[in-house]
């Protein structure tokens, strides 16, 4: 496996400084985090792809060590962020790699630039919320306001966890120090606007007009314990199935055991499962 350096550089990309590294050589495979989490998300995933590829892991705006500007956040703010991000690093096409908010701007990003999306993997997502997904993320604004420590809210970070990671995870004693690990992420990682501002941004996102856009291969991964964004959203709403019936020639994995945070909690599975998926598409 390749090996990851733990260090990063900062890049300027559309008016904010955005940190990012860069891991393995050839065609590139950009990974977008989740809401709250920075990079960390994908890190599991990182040495497994950057075998093969340019992996770019980036936290985005908003997150992580990135600026977080207080300005009106939607899909599209983050997607053209890609854009600039690959304009500024030379590189005109790229594979996608979004979980859970990280593949809504996956989405928005292939909808969008059709032409510069080699393929794209929409993990733990969603297009549309119903009512009971829109719930998920008031809750965790109104702890965040209600909370004196914001998003590193000890309530908050115990919440994330049994609805992000599975059962099995969280039942294993070497997993003890997980809510500990996610508050201390959640603390290290957000303000309370962005954080805030991310939250009200999914609650109000219909993203199925980008899927009629989507030309590049496409996979929709997740797992069948997601509580967090459950393949299916209920009425007037639009969850991981919904995406795979709306977008052409869409594939569908679906983790038999995983949760929302499937690249943790089902790492072997997952990094089996798209990996095997980008090199089908490498040379396209």
């Amino acid at each position: 496996m390749a090996e990851v350096s733990p260090n990063g550089t900062f890049i300027e990309v559309n008016g904010v400084k955005l940190w990012h590294r860069i891991t393995g050589e050839g065609e590139a495979v950009v990974q977008l985090h989740g809401a709250g989490f920075g990079h960390f998300n994908t890190d599991p995933c990182t040495p497994v792809l950057a075998d093969h590829f340019k992996v770019i892991d980036f936290d985005q705006r908003g997150y992580g060590t990135s600026d977080k500007p207080v300005q009106k956040y939607d899909m599209e703010v983050w997607a053209d962020d890609v854009a600039g991000l690959l304009d500024v690093l030379g590189i005109q096409r790229a594979h996608i790699h979004g979980t859970s908010m990280g593949g809504m701007v996956a989405q928005t990003f292939a909808g969008k630039y059709p032409q510069r999306t080699i393929s794209v993997v929409i993990n733990c997502s969603a297009a549309k919320l119903g009512v009971s997904g829109r719930l998920v993320f008031k809750n965790w604004i109104d702890i965040t306001r209600m909370d004196p420590k914001g998003p590193g809210s000890r309530i908050l970070a115990e919440l994330i966890a049994w609805q992000g990671l599975n059962k099995a995870y969280l039942a294993n004693p070497a997993n003890a120090g997980a809510v500990d690990f996610i508050q201390q992420i959640l603390t290290d990682s957000n303000t309370s606007e962005v954080f805030i501002a991310a939250c009200e941004a999914m609650n109000e996102m219909d993203l199925t007009p980008w899927h009629p856009k989507i030309t590049s291969p496409a996979l929709v991964i997740g797992g069948d314990e997601d509580l967090m964004t459950p393949w299916d959203q209920g009425p007037g709403g639009v969850g991981q199935q919904g995406i795979y019936e709306g977008i052409k020639g869409c594939e569908k994995y679906v983790i038999k055991g995983g949760g929302h945070s499937n690249p943790i909690d089902s790492t072997e599975e997952y990094n089996r499962a798209i990996l095997e998926f980008f090199l089908r598409q490498r040379g396209k």
